[in-house]
């Protein structure tokens, strides 16, 4: 709690598995996942996924309005909670040009937006939740640079108070992270902070930059 840790490295290296562990999604074969020094496996599902959100690199929304896709996760939310939620994840600015705005309709899948409107309101529902534990994987990969960079500083607000982990590919999602874990078939490889990565000569990290900055 109070970090923002980004998992990072190629694909199929086990990014979304480890994520899935939180959750329970899967059990681990050997070890344990604990949260707070509690052991995951002693607790109830629903007491655990109760205080998770966790944003999937697809995006699911339902044919009903956008106030209600966001009130999913918690249908209590007041129009305020879900306005708040919405103006971090940079959704309130294109909700607002909608037919009827929060109440615009959204069609099947969520038909009439965009891929990066639909992530943007994935993000909004989970914050909504108001969660001790945020996991969003590949957040940003279909937002712009001004969303991504006012996404990224939400993160870091919303860590003052949750566990955030994040999974990326993009540098600049990852690199203000407290702590970024570079996994490589099925193991951490490298763990520490940008700067601290960035000191390993031929480090696995280091490469992972140098391919995204040459």
């Amino acid at each position: 709690r109070g970090a923002v840790t980004a998992r990072v490295g190629p694909a199929g290296a086990g990014k979304t598995t480890l994520a899935s562990l939180v959750p329970r999604f899967h059990d681990p074969t050997s070890g344990r996942v604990r949260l707070d020094g509690v052991d995951l496996a002693t607790v109830t599902l629903a007491s655990l996924r109760a205080r998770i959100s966790f944003v999937f690199q697809e995006t699911a929304l339902f044919d009903d309005t956008v106030r209600e896709n966001l009130r999913l996760g918690k249908p209590d939310a007041t129009d305020e909670e879900l306005r708040r939620a919405a103006r971090i994840a940079g959704a309130d600015d294109f909700i607002a040009t909608l037919p009827q705005g929060y109440d615009t309709p959204l069609g099947r899948s969520g038909g009439k937006l965009s891929v990066g409107q639909k992530q943007r309101l994935a993000i909004a529902r989970a914050l909504v939740r108001e969660p001790d534990v945020l996991i969003l994987d590949e957040p940003t990969s279909a937002l712009d640079t001004a969303t991504e960079s006012r996404l990224v500083a939400a993160l870091r607000e919303a860590s003052r108070e949750r566990v955030v982990l994040v999974i990326a590919h993009r540098l600049s999602t990852v690199n203000t992270a407290d702590r970024i874990v570079f996994l490589d078939e099925g193991r951490v490889r490298e763990a520490g902070s940008h700067d601290e990565l960035m000191r390993i000569e031929g480090g696995a990290y280091r490469r992972f930059v140098e391919l995204q900055t040459s």
